[in-house]
């Protein structure tokens, strides 16, 4: 009983680590933020799904329940992406305006 709890134990450490270090990876990878590689990427999954349901709901043309159904989802989608996209200006903004004051830091010395 000791082993399973041990054994259930050491699995979750593992995977709190690994999901720690690939959050890490984006920032050393890009160079980004990764708080701002993570809402572009929901960015870009949230249109890719709109997509897709716009796919599925001219597909679905003459079913009107399923159209309406997919045209819900696909709007769900978008709205998503919009908030993505406005979180990303806001953050993009104050980076950019944190960035000109270390710059201005760095020109008064």
């Amino acid at each position: 009983m000791a082993t399973a709890q041990s054994s259930k134990s050491s699995t979750g450490d593992r995977t709190k680590k690994t999901q720690r270090s690939a959050g890490r990876g984006a920032e050393q990878q890009t160079g980004e933020r990764d708080e701002n590689y993570n809402l572009i990427s929901v960015l870009h999954h949230a249109l890719q799904g709109a997509e897709t349901i716009a796919q599925y709901q001219k597909d679905a043309q003459g079913d009107e329940e399923l159209s309406q159904f997919f045209e819900q989802t696909r709007e769900s989608y978008v709205f998503v992406a919009q908030q993505a996209k406005q979180l990303l200006v806001e953050r993009i903004d104050v980076d950019a305006s944190d960035e000109e004051d270390d710059d201005d830091d760095a020109d008064a010395e």
